[in-house]
């Protein structure tokens, strides 16, 4: 376990560790524009506590470079949720004393949500079904309870803050106050060209090319060689590959089959969240 007077930042440190497609790359942009957070330079995460620990703390403190203005530095973090490794590796390098947040989303939309991502970048193929045999994580990273206890054997639940997708898309204001609060920190409205772009997603009309460039972009992220990532971005390359932003999966516009398919299998853990949460989700009802 970590020495309780060993700590990698001179400063709080915070960590969202939710899952992807539950309005992360929304909180990503809003912590960016406050000026007062110190987020990962280059790159929006870094996938130190999943995929990249054996490469040790030296690689995971060099994606941060804290100014004097910067009051917490953060990771969000979207692929530690469901990694059975990430809690202990996250508490032996960051200590008991972080901030947590949780950010959620219903189970259906989000997993059909990230069912679609992945098919964006060529990652799985075929119909829902096909793809959740492919990748079983489009189911299992929606198994909210059973990931939240491994992590509750390193830091109490009273110690994991939640926020929902629904409550900001219901009411932005009360959403951005919900995790200033949880990361103590002052409340910033955010800025106009940030308040309306969340969850959206794309379409690749080559899933040939989306995989090989997901590859390609994953090579480079390996050998922290962002620059050439953020470039093709500048460049178009990504929409040009991956397809125009189209409005992300919203509720009534899941196919009925493949909405009840996941019902059967995602409803029953929302009432595995409120019995462990010790109350009723109403941002779900």
């Amino acid at each position: 376990m970590v020495d309780k007077h060993l700590r990698i930042f001179d400063r709080p440190f915070a960590l969202s560790m939710g899952p992807q497609r539950a309005g992360t790359s929304w909180l990503d942009r809003y912590l960016r524009t406050r000026g007062d957070i110190c987020l990962p330079s280059e790159v929006k995460e870094v996938f130190y506590f999943d995929r990249d620990y054996n490469r040790g703390t030296a690689h995971y403190t060099a994606h941060f470079k804290p100014i004097q203005d910067y009051r917490l530095i953060m990771e969000i973090s979207t692929t530690s949720f469901d990694h059975i490794d990430a809690p202990a590796r996250v508490y032996d390098t960051l200590g008991p004393d972080i901030k947590l947040l949780c950010p959620l989303r219903h189970p259906v939309l989000r997993s059909y949500s990230l069912y679609l991502h992945y098919k964006r970048y060529g990652l799985v193929s075929g119909t829902l079904r096909e793809a959740c045999k492919q990748n079983p994580q489009i189911l299992e990273s929606s198994h909210y309870a059973e990931n939240l206890e491994r992590w509750m054997k390193y830091y109490p639940l009273n110690k994991i803050h939640f926020v929902y997708q629904e409550q900001l898309e219901a009411d932005q204001e009360e959403y951005i106050h919900q995790v200033c609060a949880a990361l103590d920190i002052p409340y910033i409205p955010a800025p106009e060209d940030v308040k309306e772009r969340y969850n959206v997603t794309t379409y690749s009309n080559s899933g040939v090319i989306a995989t090989l460039a997901q590859h390609t972009a994953d090579w480079l992220r390996q050998r922290r060689i962002y620059f050439i990532i953020n470039f093709a971005k500048k460049l178009g390359l990504k929409e040009l590959i991956f397809g125009k932003e189209n409005p992300d999966a919203k509720r009534g516009g899941i196919p009925e089959a493949e909405h009840k398919w996941l019902t059967e299998r995602l409803l029953p853990e929302v009432k595995k969240l409120e019995e462990l949460l010790g109350r009723e989700i109403t941002e779900w009802k």
